[in-house]
């Protein structure tokens, strides 16, 4: 019976088909088509397709009223009588209004978050700011976007590596630039975009190198004139912030000063020292930073374009920081107790430049030089113990140390790329690349140790010493590449082929002499000569059609190393020969204009580092000592992803379904051993199979009915095997994840709150040790509130809730950090603004992270920035053409994806072209 009554229902349910036209016959893209009661009451809606298309499914029998409607034309309705059989009704014409657009407001609804393809976007109005905010504010409001005390910024799992301002690169490889220099005021949408590679794009031969990118689409009010703000604030414990930046926009050309100081932990650029030389306090810690950059993108039109940054920065990085580390032996534990007091200071200077030119369709030159200098200077002292078992275990080593480092660095390189397409057989392409780098880094430092050895008779080992390191490089890379139709062209079907050569010559000294007396230590010191050569030949098959793309092929991976020691011959390691064989696969298919799913699949493979091969044991730390192992082979590594993304217009619900894995072969991890009379680990290397990970993500969004209410949701499940010796037994360390976080927002005119409970469970179980596995739970939430009043005063708050449980004794969190500040907005377009802003009004903020490995588990606590309060005086500015003056987003109505005006309140490109502008 329940089977014949749901046929019975499918057979009543119609199907309505038509479309929409202009008086010339030329369809309407994304006219709004709506089905009516008799009593007007709106029963559905859709929009029209490319095509000027529509249906509407699942309609019940009975008579209802059709409506067409498109901006910049009169509505037409249709008076029609569903019944059982599907109606194809004649296309509605419309004929254009008689007032001009610019006078016409049609109110539509937001759309928080579309999903499509390999792209997540956002509407930056849906999200309230406080006045003056940065891109940066906006990323952190965002579902499924982390941004770092440093900057970094993540997106689904995966670091953004880039960000661009309307499809353009903006301050080259440093994302933070834009996130906390571009004003939101700026920004229509954001979009989340995960994509291949520059090479790989102008060329279209996968190389397999994937990257995640954030693209701004300016408001098109803001696309010709002058924008820009300036800011400046003081607060207690002399905390401080300064901050400009002026944007000139003109037919699709752009140039943006900036700069900025303060003592916030706000680093405009990334800080180029830092990856260069011995730091020792990391990314945490409280940074003063001051930076000064300009960036351009200039041209004619697509066809010879211009672009580059020069940037300066200097940063200073005071960092305190607690570790408790515990150790898995196999009957027993080792846990050791440090603490570190680190300054690192370093500046940079850069340049990046990019020059395109596209002389006609066919060619495409694309040439990008580089060059840096980089200094730094820092220092580091740090005591530690270790007890053979617990904290409150006899004591078996004590242990202090000091370091201090200055260094020089310069860089130079550059990439040239030139890609053809053949006129007289299309689809065949041809291109080729070449690359070049050179680094010159030379670093000293001074170290002094000294270790205490209770159970060796209460012994001390000391050292002072001092080091001479200068390492300098050069390497040379091309690349060829050839797609070639097979048949008929209109089949899609495409032979490609790829063959990629690289060669790197770096050179490493290391002088170390004792004090005193600068006695040189020849058992310490290395001058080593390496080379490393490598080649990809790859062959692949792609196949292009309506609904899905197909890129499959197989890459040939020979690889040349060796290592020459000119002091010690027996840490020279002779030259290996390895050859790889590394599979690939990227399949997309669309299910519709807004749904799709897509399947990638790459294997690698990554050679072990001279570190790891050198067969001489290295006891410049006598409390850490590393021998390589010269039999190691090359690791190969799987990564396969598969993504469903969908978004449905009608009920503005978008959803994403991710999951990814990868598994290593020969996985090479560190084979370590302690002594227990002197508290020493020596670690060695070897190749082990059975590691991996595993996750599943899922995003999704929608509104309540009401509209004004959205929901949205972010599933987060990892689940990963890492493998390591502990006193020669292999110890597997199984770790399960599970994050959730959902967000409830209500956003009428005006005013935004928005509560985000979170929770995350993290499971750890070791093979070798039942006693020390570990249960983890991170909980909290946060509750954001912006409130915007009609004569210029805005309020904003935020309270965010951690605790955890589970971590060592000490280094559980349970903390509320409440933000809050009252602005004020005048004169002349509330173009001023003066804020006073609490940061941590409860003085509660810790820092607590936890990192597992297969035979240590390491609670790490480090200081942070506190409670202070700042008051700020910023100034806004904009000179637009006629017209075009967008207004205060936080000021706006529902003016989105909605028909009538576009975001800022202007007026839309007009209709699709073919048709006439207003």
């Amino acid at each position: 019976m329940v089977f014949a009554f749901l046929n019975v229902a499918t057979v009543m349910a119609a199907t309505i088909r038509g479309g929409a036209r202009d008086a010339a016959g030329e369809p309407l893209i994304q006219a709004s088509i709506r089905l009516l009661a008799p009593d007007s009451a709106l029963v559905k809606a859709v929009v029209t397709n490319e095509k000027g298309n529509f249906r509407i499914e699942n309609v019940k029998a009975g008579k209802y009223i059709l409506e067409a409607s498109y901006v910049g034309y009169d509505a037409a309705t249709k008076n029609i009588n569903v019944a059982a059989a599907d109606l194809r009704v004649e296309p509605f014409v419309l004929k254009e209004a008689a007032i001009a657009l610019r006078d016409a407001v049609v109110t539509g609804i937001r759309t928080p978050m579309k999903v499509m393809e390999d792209t997540v976007e956002f509407n930056a109005n849906s999200y309230k700011t406080q006045p003056n905010a940065v891109v940066e504010d906006l990323l952190k409001r965002l579902p499924g976007v982390e941004v770092g005390s440093d900057g970094k910024i993540t997106a689904n799992g995966k670091e953004v590596k880039k960000i661009l301002v309307d499809g353009k690169e903006f301050f080259s490889d440093d994302p933070t630039v834009a996130s906390r220099n571009l004003p939101v005021d700026m920004v229509e949408k954001l979009q989340v975009v995960d994509r291949k590679s520059d090479l790989a794009r102008m060329t279209g031969v996968d190389d397999g190198e994937d990257e995640t990118v954030i693209n701004l689409t300016v408001k098109k009010g803001m696309k010709n004139g002058w924008f820009g703000n300036a800011e400046a604030g003081y607060g207690t414990d002399s905390r401080y912030k300064g901050a400009f930046n002026v944007n000139r926009f003109w037919n699709d050309n752009q140039i943006t000063f900036l700069g900025s100081s303060n003592n916030i932990n706000e680093p405009a650029f990334m800080d180029g020292a830092a990856a260069r030389f011995a730091r020792f306090g990391g990314n945490n810690g409280i940074t003063k930073a001051n930076s000064l950059g300009v960036n351009f993108n200039i041209g004619n039109g697509e066809v010879l374009r211009l672009g580059g940054n020069v940037m300066y920065s200097d940063t200073d990085r005071d960092t305190r920081t607690q570790t408790e580390r515990e150790y898995i032996f196999t009957d027993s534990t080792s846990t050791n107790l440090s603490d570190k007091v680190a300054r690192d200071k370093g500046r940079n200077l850069r340049a990046d430049f990019r020059l395109q030119w596209k002389p006609d369709s066919f060619n495409t030159f694309e040439f990008r030089p580089n060059i840096s200098f980089n200094t730094n200077d820092s220092w580091s002292v740090d005591s530690a113990s270790t007890y053979a078992g617990s904290r409150l275990a006899p004591e078996v080593t004590r242990s202090f140390n000091s370091s201090t480092s200055t260094g020089k660095s310069f860089e130079f390189g550059g990439d040239l790329v030139f890609n053809h397409n053949f006129r007289s057989r299309p689809g065949r392409s041809f291109s080729i690349s070449a690359n070049y780098n050179l680094s010159n880094k030379r670093e000293n430092s001074d170290t002094y140790s000294r270790n205490r050895f209770f159970m060796l008779g209460d012994s001390i080992d000391e050292r002072d010493q001092y080091a001479d390191n200068h390492t300098w490089s050069n390497s040379v890379r091309s690349r060829l590449t050839w797609t070639e139709p097979i048949g008929d062209i209109k089949k899609g079907n495409y032979f490609v082929f790829a063959y990629n050569f690289s060669y790197r010559w770096n050179n490493a000294d290391k002088l170390v002499y004792d004090r005193p007396g600068d006695v040189f230590n020849s058992q310490l010191s290395n001058q080593f000569r390496n080379d490393f050569m490598s080649q990809d030949i790859r062959f692949g098959y792609r196949k292009v059609s309506k609904n899905a793309n197909l890129n499959v092929g197989l890459s040939f991976v020979p690889q040349s190393s060796q290592s020459i020691n000119l002091i010690n011959d027996a840490k020279s390691i002779p030259r290996r020969n390895v050859l790889n064989v590394a599979p690939f696969l990227r399949y997309r298919y669309k299910m519709s204009k807004t749904r799709s799913i897509q399947a990638n699949y790459r294997g690698r493979s990554s050679q072990p580092s001279m570190t790891q091969l050198q067969p001489v044991a290295d006891i410049s730390d006598p409390m850490r000592i590393v021998i390589g192992n010269p039999n190691l082979k090359p690791t190969f590594t799987h990564y396969a992803t598969v993504r469903f993304q969908d978004f449905n217009s009608e009920a503005q619900r978008s959803m994403m379904l991710m999951f990814d894995a990868q598994a290593a072969q020969n996985s090479i991890i560190p084979h370590t051993s302690f002594n227990r009379e002197t508290g020493a680990q020596t670690t060695t290397y070897d190749n082990i199979n059975g590691v991996w990970n595993v996750r599943l993500m899922n995003m999704f969004s929608m509104p309540f009915r009401n509209k004004a209410f959205t929901f949205n949701n972010h599933i987060f499940i990892n689940n990963s095997a890492d493998k390591g010796y502990v006193n020669d037994q292999l110890n597997t360390a199984n770790s399960f994840m599970v994050n959730e976080s959902f967000g409830i927002a209500w956003r009428p005119e005006n005013l935004e709150f928005e509560l985000r409970p979170r929770y995350s469970l993290q499971s750890t179980t070791n093979s070798i040790s039942t006693q020390t596995d570990r249960l983890v739970h991170s909980y909290g939430g946060s509750f954001y509130a912006t409130y915007n009043l009609p004569f210029g005063l805005v309020l904003n708050s935020d309270l965010n809730y951690a605790a955890t449980k589970g971590y060592a004794q000490g280094f559980d969190t349970d903390t509320w950090i409440w933000n809050a500040s009252i602005g004020y907005q005048f004169l002349r377009g509330r173009n001023a603004t003066v804020t006073l802003k609490g940061y941590d009004l409860l003085g509660q903020t810790t820092n607590v992270r936890r990192t597992v490995a297969a035979s240590s588990i390491t609670d790490t606590r480090y200081n942070s920035l506190t409670r202070y309060v700042m008051l700020t005086l910023s100034y806004k500015f904009t000179t637009f053409g006629k017209g075009e003056q967008p207004r205060d987003r936080n000021m706006e109505g529902f003016h989105g994806d909605g028909p009538g005006r576009g975001p800022g309140g202007t007026p839309p490109s007009g209709p699709p072209p073919g048709h006439p502008r207003f």
